[in-house]
C-alpha cells in the first residue's frame, strides 16, 4: 500500500467517524443534562412512554435506517445510489447532496445510540450509575 492510500484510509476513518462522534457526544450531553429535566416535568405517565420498550425498539430501528442511509450515501456506493434514484425516482440530487446525507445519517446513528435507555434506573427518571467494586 503505498502513502497515498494509506492517507485515503485514514481519511475515510475519519469522514466515518468524526460525525459519529459528534453524535455520541451530543447525545451523552442531551441526555445528561436535559432529558432527565425534561422527564421530570413531563409526569409520569410520558415519562413512561419515552422509556417504553416499544420507543427502545424504534429508536434501534432509526439507528437501522440512519445506517442503512450512511452507507448508501457513503463515497464508496455514491455512483450506484445516484444510478438508482436516477434509475426509480428519475431524480439527480444536486452535487454534494449524498455527501451531506452521509454525514447527517452518521451524526443521528450517534445521537440515537447515546439516547437509548439502558438501564431500569432511567425509567424511574433518575440517571443514576451503580457503581462496581
Amino acid at each position: 500500500m503505498g502513502r497515498l492510500e494509506q492517507i485515503e484510509a485514514i481519511r475515510a476513518v475519519f469522514e466515518i467517524v468524526g460525525p459519529l462522534a459528534l453524535g455520541l457526544i451530543g447525545g451523552t450531553l442531551f441526555k445528561k443534562f436535559v432529558f432527565a429535566r425534561v422527564l421530570g416535568q413531563v409526569g409520569d405517565r410520558v415519562a413512561g412512554v419515552v422509556t417504553s420498550p416499544a420507543n427502545v425498539f424504534f429508536n434501534g430501528l432509526s439507528i437501522g435506517v440512519f445506517l442503512g442511509v450512511a452507507a448508501a450515501c457513503h463515497t464508496s456506493n455514491a455512483p450506484e445510489t445516484l444510478a438508482w434514484l436516477q434509475t426509480h425516482f428519475s431524480l439527480q440530487p444536486p452535487p454534494g447532496a449524498l455527501r451531506i446525507a452521509f454525514f447527517v445519517a452518521t451524526f443521528f446513528c450517534g445521537y440515537n445510540l447515546a439516547t437509548l435507555p439502558s438501564s431500569t434506573s432511567e425509567k424511574d427518571g433518575g440517571l443514576h450509575v451503580d457503581r462496581r467494586s
